[in-house]
């Protein structure tokens, strides 16, 4: 992770310090949140507890894990832990606890979420969030019983590349949307622990289109409006190692508004760095319309967000660049995934969340669509759940 200016990363059982700059103040009080940290062992976990250290918003950090060894080494690595626990419920009466962040595996989670959000606190869940659609649904059964803030881990709509993109598309800055071009591939199997519950089809579901194509695919609908209607689906298991979920993917889809698309993903680059943190990612998002196109690259060095535009607020310089340099600052996401958990932490009760709980499901009715389009060996509709207000 990129530290801020002066100050050395963390290291491996060190201490992750806090900074008064990222204090975020409304009615000129500091908001003062005790967060449940549930799962302390997924890949994210670490980031994570960086991230709920630098924020000043929250004064104090509630460990939950079975797992003794990762409540103790995590307690080592903040100052903010208030108590450890081996179960959700016992952590759930800590008294003062205001939020939850659940980071546990697909299978486990839809129960952990229903669980605090009866307990009627607030909670943010890594993606995708369930297995499945089907799985999901208690959850926002129990969100219309209890209407508590609920954010889900789609960090990138805070990117500024992500932001920049959608502001251009939804100006009219390249027209009408006709195609679509995302890919996400990253470091190999081998790299990441092939052991994983993430490469476990019965616990995750299914492979990289559920731990990362989700991202883009929330991306996508973030940044022009449109959903995915239609898909067909390609996947391998291609890296040799002992796993059963798909480490490549490739998906033609058509969205609601008629714009062709295509997908492709996998874990396949030879070069970057071991486990889950800065890995090494070849990413591109490019949307083509009747008046120009969005065109964005990120990786180990991110490319410019590029417009090339014909419409009259642009066609006087038909082609612009957008740089990013991202502000150095600790956590999951750096200062982006810092202000996207801040906006969750800001919701009250009715508020909009920065991805909720629809964002959640419209993505995990597209994966399984994909995954059925896969197995008939044609397309597939993707089936949309109606929503209760």
């Amino acid at each position: 992770m990129p530290s801020r200016s002066g100050a050395r990363p963390p290291r491996a059982g060190a201490v992750i310090w806090s900074d008064a700059a990222f204090a975020r103040r409304h009615g000129g009080t500091i908001l003062d949140s005790i967060v449940i940290l549930n799962g302390l062992t997924h890949p994210h976990a670490e980031m994570y507890l960086e991230t709920l250290e630098a924020l000043d918003e929250v004064s104090g950090i509630v460990l939950v894990d079975p797992d003794a060894d990762a409540r103790a080494a995590s307690a080592q690595k903040t100052h903010k832990s208030r108590a450890a626990y081996a179960e959700l419920g016992a952590a759930l009466e800590h008294p003062g606890v205001t939020h939850a962040l659940v980071a546990l595996p697909n299978d486990r989670t839809p129960a952990a979420l229903v669980q605090v959000i009866e307990a009627g606190i607030g909670v943010f869940t890594e993606k995708p969030g369930a297995r499945s659609a089907a799985e999901f649904e208690p959850v926002l059964a129990a969100l219309q019983r209890r209407r508590v803030p609920f954010a889900v881990a789609y960090q990138n709509r805070g990117a500024p590349a992500i932001q920049q993109g959608r502001e251009l598309y939804r100006a009219g800055a390249i027209g009408r949307l006709m195609s679509v071009e995302l890919r996400m591939v990253t470091t190999r199997v081998g790299m990441r622990d092939p052991g994983s519950w993430l490469f476990r089809r019965e616990i995750a579901g299914g492979g990289i289109l559920a731990w990362l194509a989700c991202h883009w695919l929330d991306a996508l609908r973030f940044v022009t409006g449109q959903e995915i209607a239609r898909v067909q689906t390609e996947l391998a298991t291609l890296s040799d190692e002992a796993i059963d979920v798909e480490d490549t993917a490739v998906v033609a889809f058509r969205t609601s508004a008629g714009a062709l698309g295509s997908l492709h993903c996998g874990y396949l680059l030879a070069i970057g760095n071991p486990g889950y943190r800065a890995a090494g990612h070849d990413i591109s998002f490019i949307l083509r319309g009747s008046d120009g196109v969005i065109q964005y690259a990120g990786g180990r060095q991110e490319s410019p967000l590029v417009l090339e535009s014909l419409a009259p607020r642009w066609r006087a310089a038909s082609r612009r660049t957008y740089q990013f340099t991202p502000t150095p600052s600790p956590g999951y996401g750096g200062l982006a995934g810092l202000d996207f958990f801040r906006q969750f932490l800001a919701a009250r009760s009715g508020d909009a969340t920065p991805a909720d709980a629809v964002d959640a499901l419209r993505v995990l009715e597209v994966l399984d669509a994909m995954y059925a389009a896969a197995a008939a060996g044609h397309a597939v509709e993707v089936a949309r759940r109606a929503i209760s207000e």
